[in-house]
């Protein structure tokens, strides 16, 4: 599965062993802090909204301002390295407030001794006062923290690493053992597997100790165990490629010189007192933010694979997915666990099978002969000079990289299986609302607390073809998700100039959040179980939207294919 082959293996090998740490981390840290949040706050889910919102939110306003950090940093290694200290350090922070304010029992009553009327399901909001609310608001600050360094982890090794480490191989005089595909495809494996197991191990631990203290125990202890392989596996992956230890050459934009000049030359003028010239340069320095947002979304709007990478992007939305929504919809309609568990079995095997179709559809759909107009890197480093910014026909020959044939022969499989996968994703999902919608309508509300496993698992004898329906096909539905996932990805990687792959990232990681947001906002306003087939009917529309932007793309005036 990790195998690359010949010249390559220790650089390579290391840089997943790198990935392979970093996820499987963030993994365990994602699922673990929901069971702390359970724990620490069992009377309600107001604590488990509130860490959604503000890391969803954070996404939203930093995620291309990190990405334009990674592009604008001198050294690789470097970046690479904060991001790794940055999350460990706040990972075992967020893991000591856990212990601190996690009860001893995860399932003691909270509730206030003379007020035995009070239930520990009733929810309460939120308390500065109270010591252990101020504890988690320093929880919700670290996880914000925590968030951001995670994707500015992956940006720089997805973004960054590994379209220079497979450059630097292709240009070799023998054939690459691994080309940029098949990197991108292990490095999903890998977040997959790390998806599936870290939960899984965290799990399986807290259960044998029933202890959500000695879990927050043991985050704090992998972490410093992985701290120091991360460091060791980054930096021998970097030392082992004359590609990646080159300094990238910083490129400024004008906005991040706008408003530079003045700050320095109004804290050298003396006609401001020191308090006014320190508010206005506050108020600069976020006019400046303001512009460095709206210059990274002109970029990423002027870029010719906008549209395929805002379709895919546009899926975040789809609530259509074995998930927090999903599962908690199915488990009150009369599933059982154990039927929920075997459909997020199942959902793993075809996402990890898209990991192996990802390559060899490119492969086979490559070697198709059309008429296909290559793609080209868009690039923006200074201001555009035409009326119409930021556009492929201000640029000069020079600065458009000469492929060799067989790249635009790899993006054109690219580009076409991304069109082959968000079809069959539309199709898979086409039988699946109406069994939704039954299910929504006409099956009663489950009281789980008076209804045993057992009784739940008459669904599956009673409605077995419904229950087989919405499993397989949202299971299945995963493969054209995950290889379109891919092939947005390859695209960015490719169609993008590298001192500006990271940029584009951090924006499409933006408007990702902003689509996961309207996920949270549609069950905010169809928030019964008998409106729950609105929901589904909204995200199928949102994934017959992003199908139809990508074929207008692929195959419209715009387009990158044109039939003979």
């Amino acid at each position: 599965m990790f195998y690359l082959g010949f010249d390559h293996d220790r650089t390579t090998l290391n840089l997943f062993l790198c990935h392979l740490l970093s996820t499987w981390n963030a993994r365990s840290y994602e699922f673990a802090s929901v069971l702390f949040t359970a724990a620490a706050f069992p009377e309600g889910l107001s604590a488990a909204s509130w860490i959604g919102i503000t890391t969803s939110l954070a996404l939203i306003l930093f995620a291309s301002s990190l990405g334009r950090w990674i592009d604008h940093a001198p050294s690789r290694l470097r970046t690479l390295l904060t991001t790794v200290t940055v999350n460990r350090i706040v990972v075992i922070l967020a893991c000591c407030c856990w212990v601190v304010i996690i009860a001893q029992d995860g399932h003691k009553d909270t509730t206030s001794p003379s007020d035995p009327s009070a239930s520990v399901d009733q929810p309460r909001p939120l308390s500065v006062g109270e010591f252990k609310d101020t504890i988690f608001l320093v929880i919700l600050a670290l996880g914000v923290i925590e968030r951001l360094s995670r994707l500015a982890n992956l940006i720089s090794i997805e973004r960054d690493w590994v379209p220079t480490l497979a450059t630097a191989v292709e240009s070799d005089k023998e054939p690459p053992p691994y080309d940029l595909t098949h990197l991108n495809a292990v490095m999903s494996r890998i977040d997959l597997i790390c998806k599936l197991g870290a939960p899984i191990v965290m799990s399986m631990f807290m259960s044998a100790t029933k202890s959500s203290r000695l879990g927050a125990v043991a985050m704090i202890a992998l972490n410093f165990v992985s701290w120091p392989l991360e460091y060791w596996t980054a930096q021998t992956c970097w030392q082992d490629s004359t590609r990646l230890q080159k300094e990238k050459a910083e490129v400024p934009t004008a906005c991040a010189e706008a408003g530079v000049s003045k700050d320095i030359e109004l804290e050298k003028s003396a006609e401001y007192p020191r308090l006014w010239a320190s508010l206005y340069n506050v108020v600069g320095r976020f006019s400046s933010w303001i512009r460095q947002y709206g210059w990274s979304l002109k970029f990423y709007f002027a870029t010719d694979i906008w549209m395929a990478s805002l379709a895919i992007t546009g899926l975040h939305f789809s609530i259509l997915v074995f998930s927090g929504t999903l599962t908690v919809f199915l488990v009150n309609s009369g599933f059982s666990l154990k039927l929920v568990t075997w459909a997020e079995i199942f959902s793993a095997i075809f996402e990890l099978g898209s990991t192996y179709v990802f390559p060899l559809g490119v492969r086979l759909l490559a070697t198709q002969r059309t008429s296909y107009q290559a793609l080209r890197p868009v690039s923006v480093h200074s201001p555009p000079v035409s009326p119409s910014p930021l556009t492929c026909e201000t640029m000069d020959e020079s600065q458009l990289c000469n492929e060799p044939p067989l790249h635009d022969e790899h993006r054109r499989g690219v580009s076409t299986l991304g069109m082959w996968a968000l079809a069959f994703l539309l199709i898979c999902l086409i039988p699946t609302v109406p069994s939704i919608w039954q299910v929504s309508t006409q099956w009663p509300r489950i009281d789980l607390g008076s209804n045993s496993l057992d009784e739940q698992d008459s669904v599956w004898k009673t409605h077995r073809l419904v229950v087989i329906c919405i499993i397989f096909f949202i299971s299945a539905s995963r493969l054209g998700r995950w290889t379109a996932s891919l092939c947005g990805q390859q695209l960015a990687q490719s169609c993008v100039q590298p001192e500006e792959r990271s940029m584009f990232a951090g924006t499409e990681a933006s408007l990702a959040s902003t689509f996961g947001l309207g996920h949270w906002v549609t069950t905010l306003i169809w928030n019964k179980h008998q409106e729950f087939h609105w929901i589904a009917v909204s995200s199928f529309l949102v994934t017959l939207c992003s199908t139809s932007l990508y074929a207008f793309w692929l195959l419209g005036p715009t387009g990158r294919r044109r039939s003979s």
